[in-house]
């Protein structure tokens, strides 16, 4: 994993994942993403207007370096206020380098929406429900090594 040393690195980083992610729906299509203007109050790091279908889909995209339960609850309070407080209804994603299973769990108790640098998304868009599960690296590993020698024992019988 190539590290990460500006905040506006992650959010690039960020929007190529979500735009890889809608790349493999062919009912979504991405129109735009908008990062807010200097001072303007905004409740993310940037806005994705998507078409599914075409319907119009705004997400709400927030950059979570650290996404410790703790501060997401919070970054989840600040995505959902926002989006209350605003004309247009616009669904709340939560992006990350890595999302442990339990701030996956918090995002979808807060129906948000998710992604991670590792592969994993959720994200609801009316008729269309993404969602993309990896294996944890340590898991793969055993997995590899359980075929490896399973494999193995097989050849010898």
């Amino acid at each position: 994993m190539i590290p990460i040393d500006t905040r506006q690195e992650l959010e690039v980083r960020a929007a190529e994942a979500l735009r890889a992610v809608l790349g493999q729906v062919s009912a979504a299509r991405l129109r735009e993403i908008r990062r807010p203007l200097a001072g303007a109050p905004s409740a993310g790091a940037f806005t994705a207007c998507v078409d599914v279908y075409g319907q119009p889909y705004t997400l709400e995209c927030e950059v979570a370096i650290n996404p410790h339960p703790v501060r997401l609850r919070t970054m989840l309070a600040k995505l959902c206020g926002c989006q209350a407080g605003g004309a247009v209804a616009a669904t709340p994603v939560i992006i990350a380098p890595h999302l442990s299973a339990e701030a996956q769990a918090l995002c979808r108790e807060c129906e948000a929406g998710f992604l991670d640098f590792d592969g994993n998304a959720r994200l609801s868009l009316g008729e269309v429900f993404i969602l993309k599960r990896t294996i944890p690296h340590v898991e793969r590993r055993a997995v590899a090594h359980e075929f490896a020698f399973g494999a193995a024992s097989h050849h010898a019988a």
